[in-house]
């Protein structure tokens, strides 16, 4: 049985470096994000290389419309291996402009929905004993009130990913993150998607500490 990787928040950086990794390695590879017409070009240029790929639109700040999505790729794939969460709310903007509202629906996204993910594909990564993967961000040990809402739902997200691993290790499951501590940019010598790529494998193939700080 082929394995397969699900990524929840897909797009053509950090997400589409993992894809092909996880792919060249011998992963089909499903994709969700909201755009429709951004995942169907995102598929076809993962495919160029040989990577069997498919996708739904579904959006991660919408509980019930995730969990549809996600149950329907682990209906078509037959299971996942890996899932990876990647989906988050970035913006600039000070902590003492945010309002309750704000902060409250960026966290859905930020963090709610990565354990509604867990919930959904919980089944499938317990019959594979496999790996959950998180997105994680150097704003969640280092906070800056220049991206508040970002660095609480980085904060949040970390602890999300322990408490998972702790809660799931004994069931075979194993649920990590890498904290990405810079700019994530193909010209980058230290935080290109094809280098931070290597850490999500490594979470998986090693299944050993809970966190990569990169």
């Amino acid at each position: 049985m082929k394995k397969s990787i699900l990524i929840i928040g897909a797009g053509p950086g950090l997400s589409q470096g993992v894809a092909e990794k996880f792919g060249d390695n011998g992963f089909n590879v499903s994709l969700i994000s909201r755009n429709a017409s951004k995942l169907a070009e995102l598929k076809n240029s993962i495919s160029e290389k040989g990577i069997e790929v498919n996708y739904l639109a579904a959006d991660a700040g919408k509980s019930s419309e995730l969990t549809k999505a996600i149950t329907a790729l682990i209906s078509q794939s037959g299971g996942f291996d890996v899932v990876l969460y990647n989906a988050a709310v970035l913006k600039q903007k000070d902590i003492l402009e945010e309002s309750a509202e704000e902060l409250i629906s960026d966290f859905t996204v930020n963090v709610a929905s990565a354990l509604i993910a867990f919930q959904a594909s919980y089944s499938t990564l317990k019959e594979r004993k496999g790996v959950f993967l998180i997105t994680g961000g150097g704003f969640g040990i280092h906070p800056n009130a220049d991206y508040g809402s970002l660095s609480i739902g980085k904060a949040a997200l970390r602890s999300l990913a322990y408490q998972l691993n702790e809660r799931v290790k004994a069931e075979g499951i194993f649920a990590g993150l890498v904290s990405v501590a810079g700019l994530i940019s193909s010209k980058s010598e230290t935080h290109s998607p094809k280098i931070l790529a290597e850490d999500f494998y490594q979470l998986y193939t090693e299944r050993k500490d809970v966190e990569i700080f990169h």
